[in-house]
């Protein structure tokens, strides 16, 4: 029987090819298809433009795995097998396939809802996840920002939840990271500057990537076309 290929989960980092690490450049290196999970509204991944920083993909496969903008379960069932297929075709024909993503494959990934679909058709293939830098540390580390120290609690969710589960949540932790922020800022930047904590919060955008930006001033961005790679980090005064 001919061998059946392994499956890699790749983190990339936040942006910066310096940041993709040694087995991360090893296993690219070594792979034969570089699978690339990108939206429909993507003229380039941005995950890919990574690894080419890094890595030569002249003689490899890339495949790319579309994935559209939208909260249809439905439609997102659909690309998630159109995805699996894919991939599992690759590893019958027993060529390692190398999935990369922005950041952590484990951390709001496309990457992980493939896992148990590859395994529903490849029961016995293997799977490895080789870890990335998530753009919550290099947040943290564009605005030297300590997340947490002795006691205090982290929380990290995506910003489009219910405002009452965010305010909760704002009123709970000590720090607080607000992921996919962009299209409700004004909201958050409103409920921020009602509980007194917008002098505690930072905007993030594009961490690590050439066009990184960081804006302390949050009532500058007010009406903006933010970029989908942004975040807001609350950092709570431990006096309050």
């Amino acid at each position: 029987m001919k061998k059946i290929g392994k499956l890699y989960g790749i983190g990339v980092g936040p942006g910066d090819p310096e940041l993709l690490t040694l087995k991360a450049v090893r296993v690219l290196k070594e792979a034969d298809v570089i699978a690339v999970p990108k939206s429909k509204e993507e003229s380039d991944s941005i995950a890919l433009s990574i690894v080419k920083g890094a890595v030569d993909l002249s003689s490899k496969e890339t495949l790319e795995l579309m994935f559209p903008m939208t909260k249809d379960k439905e439609v997102l069932r659909k690309a998630r097998e159109e995805a699996a297929i894919s991939i599992t075709e690759r590893l019958k024909a027993g060529k390692d396939v190398a999935c990369i993503t922005i950041g952590d494959p484990m951390f709001y990934s496309t990457f992980s809802y493939l896992i148990p679909l590859v395994r529903e058709r490849l029961p016995k293939v293997g799977i490895e996840i080789v870890p990335g830098i998530s753009s919550v540390m290099a947040s943290a580390a564009a605005t030297v920002t300590p997340l947490t120290e002795a006691d205090e609690r982290l929380a990290v969710i995506p910003a489009t939840y219910e405002s009452d589960k965010i305010r909760h949540i704002l009123e709970t932790f000590d720090t607080v990271v607000l992921m996919k922020v962009n299209r409700v800022f004004d909201k958050v930047l409103g409920l921020l500057e009602e509980l007194g904590l917008k002098e505690s919060a930072m905007f993030i955008e594009r961490c690590g990537g050439a066009n990184q930006r960081v804006v302390r001033d949050l009532d500058s961005l007010k009406g903006e076309k933010l970029d989908y790679l942004s975040m807001v980090i609350v950092k709570r005064d431990q006096n309050d």
